[in-house]
């Protein structure tokens, strides 16, 4: 079973625009994240009231302090920074009665450090997911690790394979554009990654980028419009690897930014054109 979801990402903080956003693919699902105290039961009260299923993405709520992921950061105290936002959000969680909580693995490393390593880096994915495992078990909801980069040590298909295999409390999210992005400056095959990570993968994060777009807007909505020859994630392709097994459920978010320059109509037809992929009835590939 596939449900579908939209990020408020989409929104931010612009809260009068909530349930336009709910309605512009008449989503009964949100995933909520990056709120402050203040702001995080505006939005709580409204999903209620609308009857609206839910999952968070860390940080919930939100502190001045929080910064890049560092779930795999040799530096303790950068690592624990993350891990306590983890625990925050999932504390919240409870609290809310979310389905699950979404964080980002691994630590974001723009540059190779000579003290560094892939084993040192996979040794501390490996410590923090059995932190976040005991945490899970004891609240009764999982952790969706998300994978993010950029980060030279942790990368290869073959490590969130290993991270994943020795935490079956965690589940995995795969955030398309991300992979995309690692696929040109990281030589990641996106179809085997996608595919080999299926069995793992709960939530998938759906939108699409190109190194200037990203730049520039972040989170591009995905529209039929963008072709992979000139440089856009194909996103049917990688759906069809990773829905392959059609006998998991999955959720499928739609995390979009909101500085990029879409109108409705441009929103509207490419949610359509993703479901209609899901669904079988759209192009598989158009590479």
């Amino acid at each position: 079973m596939i449900e579908f979801s939209v990020s408020t990402s989409f929104i931010r903080a612009d809260l009068s625009r909530l349930r336009q956003l709910i309605r512009l693919g008449d989503f009964r699902k949100l995933e909520i994240g990056f709120y402050d105290e203040e702001t995080l039961p505006l939005v709580m009260d409204l999903a209620v009231r609308e009857g609206l299923s839910y999952g968070f993405h860390e940080p919930l709520p939100r502190l001045p302090t929080d910064d890049y992921p560092f779930l795999t950061d040799p530096d303790d105290e950068k690592r624990w920074r993350t891990l306590d936002s983890m625990y925050r959000t999932l504390r919240t969680a409870v609290r809310y009665e979310a389905e699950y909580v979404v964080g980002h693995i691994p630590s974001v490393i723009w540059e190779p450090l000579p003290a560094l390593s892939e084993e040192r880096i996979i040794q501390l994915a490996h410590s923090s997911c059995d932190q976040l495992t005991l945490w899970s078990q004891e609240a009764g909801i999982p952790f969706v690790l998300e994978n993010v980069g950029p980060n030279p040590y942790f990368f290869q298909v073959e490590a969130f394979i290993e991270v994943m295999e020795a935490h079956p409390d965690l589940k995995f999210c795969l955030d398309v554009g991300h992979l995309h992005l690692m696929s040109i400056y990281a030589g990641i095959d996106s179809l085997d990654f996608a595919a080999k990570l299926a069995p793992y993968t709960w939530i998938i994060h759906v939108y699409n980028a190109t190194p200037e777009m990203y730049r520039k807007y972040h989170h591009v909505p995905a529209h039929p419009s963008q072709r992979p020859e000139e440089g856009w994630a194909d996103i049917p392709a990688i759906l069809e690897c990773v829905l392959a097994d059609s006998g998991q459920s999955r959720t499928l978010v739609f995390e979009y930014s909101p500085q990029y320059p879409a109108e409705e109509t441009f929103l509207r037809e490419g949610i359509e054109w993703v479901k209609e992929v899901v669904s079988g009835r759209g192009t598989t590939s158009r590479g």
